[in-house]
């Protein structure tokens, strides 16, 4: 009798990928976890009991209800955007999937490197063409002619983190209006760290550009346990993604969550500016280091390069014998490090753990 065998099942771009990871923290030590860009202020008290009062009457018995008034109207309001003009994703992951989903197979996806890897693994599963761009060395920005180096014979979706991820930057918003204004492109700016950075949404340019999608989270500010996640697009896009959206794909809890936690917004704003504080702070404490050149960021986060790579295995070596998380990368780029801002006092013992480092060299 043979064998069962998955290639007979399995399509080939699932064969050939290499499955997300994420890092496993050790429950028995006590790891300084910086690598997820997740905030690590946790909310208080008072804060706590309103929200357990909140959710208390959840109906969890029932399926949950997308078309929550209460939700949609806070939702309008925070953003200022028509109900008709969003759907809800589990996270921003299932929205990017929804949109690569909706796509003829002859759309090209291009993706700017280094960026957010889930938008090049979602493309390649959906057996998309994904073009990689590469970003300019020194300052990470995109190409000037950018539309040079695609395939002008195909239709081009482009996606751009804004500000990026890894590196903190925004994109030149002329390179991205320029993208825009030729209708044989769509555009999807995802604006999951915007929160951090003071600069513009683009969501004020749905009405002026049908082939502009603008993704929202709230996953960087406090709440990534909640998997909620934002598309915003034009009329003619937001009735074909509602088409493949799953019914009832955000549970009911995450739902009622949102609702309280938009009608206490100032308790993440609070966080969202001890953020912005403590990257200041950790940008100038890790610049005077020797071993690293840290890289200026919009985001809740610092990229680093080791400045000698003959360091990388000692330096590996002492961040897991200390056990440091942070975010390290493969594809030319394992020299480089990414550092979630954490509280002050995460950030403090990670300098020093630095400056202890770079006294051993």
């Amino acid at each position: 009798m043979s064998s069962f065998n998955t290639d007979d099942f399995i399509k080939d771009s699932v064969r050939k990928l290499k499955a997300y990871q994420v890092n496993e923290v050790d429950a028995h030590k006590k790891a300084l976890k910086l690598d997820a860009n997740e905030s690590n202020y946790i909310l208080g008290k008072n804060i706590k009991k309103k929200y357990a009062d909140y959710i208390k009457n959840t109906l969890i018995n029932l399926y949950p209800d997308p078309n929550s008034k209460n939700l949609l109207k806070s939702i309008e309001k925070f953003y200022g955007i028509s109900s008709k003009n969003f759907i809800f994703g589990n996270g921003s992951d299932e929205l990017i999937s929804i949109i690569l989903l909706s796509l003829n197979k002859s759309v090209t996806v291009n993706i700017p490197a280094p960026s957010f890897s889930m938008y090049e693994i979602i493309a390649k599963y959906n057996d998309l063409n994904a073009k990689i761009i590469r970003l300019n060395d020194e300052n990470f920005d995109l190409p000037a002619n950018i539309e040079s180096v695609v395939d002008k014979n195909t239709k081009n979706l482009y996606f751009f983190s804004y500000p990026n991820n890894p590196t903190g930057n925004h994109f030149d918003r002329k390179i991205i209006y320029g993208l825009l204004e030729n209708k044989n492109n769509l555009v999807v700016v995802d604006e999951a760290y915007i929160f951090f950075s003071g600069e513009k949404s683009f969501l004020n340019e749905l009405t002026k550009y049908e082939n502009l999608i603008v993704l929202k989270t709230f996953s960087k500010i406090g709440l990534a346990g909640l998997r909620f996640g934002l598309l915003f697009s034009g009329d003619k896009l937001i009735n074909e993604f509602k088409k493949i959206k799953l019914p009832y794909n955000i549970n009911s809890l995450t739902l009622s969550s949102i609702e309280f936690f938009l009608k206490n917004f100032d308790e993440f704003e609070k966080n969202i500016k001890k953020t912005v504080k403590q990257r200041k702070v950790l940008y100038e404490k890790l610049s005077v280091l020797p071993f690293i050149k840290v890289y200026r960021s919009d985001a809740n986060f610092l990229l680093i390069k080791l400045n000698d790579e003959k360091n990388k295995i000692k330096f590996d070596n002492f961040l897991n014998g200390n056990n440091i998380i942070i975010r390290n990368f493969t594809g030319g780029m394992e020299i480089y490090y990414r550092i979630t801002v954490g509280t002050a006092k995460e950030n403090k013992k990670l300098v020093d753990y630095f400056i202890e480092f770079s006294k051993n060299l």
